[in-house]
């Protein structure tokens, strides 16, 4: 694999790697939708998408008449498929950094307002007045914690203020620092510095093989 092929494929990775690292070095926990958490993953998969199926589906004929723009259009496309698998993703309410027990707390204090009546049932918050059940998936980490919407969505604006109240009521928390992140801000700077610098060692073959890449 040429250097900007491996370059463009794990840029994106590393950072995400760094990312998901930082956030479990943070003493916040990070309140998030499944949306956005499933967007973000989607986006450090952008540069494996590029050098995989875009460069295997590449419509090289289109590329003779509008040359750069295609991909352009191929990133747009991979958008919006990427908008439609998440339209059709169940909503999930996601927590980087917070033990169960706070986990649990937190989400039930942000149901209240919305419905006193809130309250667990085992793995299930429910919200009787409102219609809505929220069953614990397992996310196969300690500190990261999700709930999913059991049944449709009936009422957006509801769903939106619980999302409000629960991102509210996490910044109030504070949770100690896992170790576990250092593997992956360790893993993800050395998968960066890989991929970065061949690249800088030689930035006159680097940008000619970009070219090509773009060019086909």
């Amino acid at each position: 694999m040429q250097p900007v092929h491996f370059a463009i494929a794990a840029i994106p990775v590393a950072v995400y790697l760094i990312l998901i690292g930082a956030l479990r070095l943070r003493t916040r926990p990070l309140m998030t939708t499944g949306w956005r958490d499933t967007l973000t993953l989607g986006i450090a998969a952008s540069g494996l998408i590029a050098i995989g199926p875009m460069q295997l589906f590449f419509p090289t004929q289109a590329a003779l008449h509008w040359h750069g723009w295609v991909w352009a259009a191929l990133f747009v496309l991979y958008l919006l498929g990427l908008t439609m698998f998440l339209l059709s993703c169940k909503p999930r309410l996601v927590s980087y950094g917070m033990d169960e027990r706070q986990f649990r707390e937190t989400l039930l204090r942000a149901a209240q307002p919305l419905d006193p009546q809130s309250h667990w049932n085992g793995e299930i918050l429910s919200l009787p007045s409102k219609g809505i059940q929220l069953a614990i998936e397992p996310s196969g980490a300690t500190r990261v914690h999700q709930v999913v919407l059991v049944g449709l969505l009936h009422n957006l604006q509801e769903w939106i203020q619980l999302e409000r109240a629960f991102v509210a009521e996490g910044s109030q928390i504070s949770c100690p620092r896992s170790l576990a992140g250092w593997p992956f801000v360790i893993g993800g700077a050395l998968l960066l510095a890989a991929s970065i610098t061949p690249m800088l060692s030689d930035p006159a073959e680097a940008l000619a093989q970009l070219r090509e890449f773009l060019s086909r």
